[in-house]
């Protein structure tokens, strides 16, 4: 009966392994990616679920926190395949304030950048005002020492991410050390440049 009329309901229902899949709606598969490493973060997921929203707003399911929480909540409640994310999609406003186009693949780190900044100011004078520092902040510190000279320069900078270069490198660690990796200037007097990251 399931192949007359193209339906199966096995086909519908959560999989074996405990997981709700999320759809890829056109080239979404960047949005899907990292939005279930952020559920797979079970703080993150837990402060997200819990940010208070005003149930009051016509224009709640227009923010993208509450999508957030909807998308967060169906993969972990659903019994379901899989979750259709476009209302988190037509959610996420770009820079200019247009929703995002599902048919069109955006540069990740951007995509993270937007998302963080829109998702940072909603949660603001809550008690997950901290909830993004916490989960994946960190800081980085760059050093300057002159070599005619014992003084240091220090200047620190926060960050939620940095790009790796990872080809040819044989781990992660490899990849931060380079990233940290200092290198002599010359520019009138010889200064050396390192940073850490903590």
């Amino acid at each position: 009966m399931a192949e007359l009329w193209g339906y199966d309901p096995q086909t519908t229902k959560r999989a074996r392994c405990g997981f709700v899949g999320l759809q890829n709606l056109g080239a979404t598969c960047y949005v899907n990616s990292i939005v279930q490493q952020f559920f797979m973060n079970k703080d993150f997921r837990t402060g997200i679920l819990n940010a208070p929203t005003d149930e009051n707003d016509s224009n709640r399911n227009d923010t993208l926190l509450y999508q957030l929480q909807l998308l967060f909540g169906n993969l972990q409640e659903s019994m379901k395949r899989s979750y259709n994310a476009h209302g988190f999609c037509y959610a996420y406003k770009d820079w200019d304030g247009n929703p995002m186009n599902v048919a069109v693949q955006m540069d990740v780190d951007e995509f993270f950048n937007i998302l963080f900044d829109r998702l940072e100011s909603s949660v603001k004078s809550t008690p997950q005002e901290e909830l993004f520092k916490k989960q994946y902040g960190g800081k980085l510190v760059q050093q300057i020492k002159s070599k005619d000279c014992e003084h240091i320069s220090e200047r620190e900078d926060s960050f939620f991410s940095i790009q790796c270069e990872v080809k040819n490198k044989k781990s992660l660690e490899e990849s931060l050390q380079l990233y940290v990796q200092g290198e002599i200037l010359d520019g009138g007097k010889s200064v050396s440049t390192s940073g850490w990251l903590t």
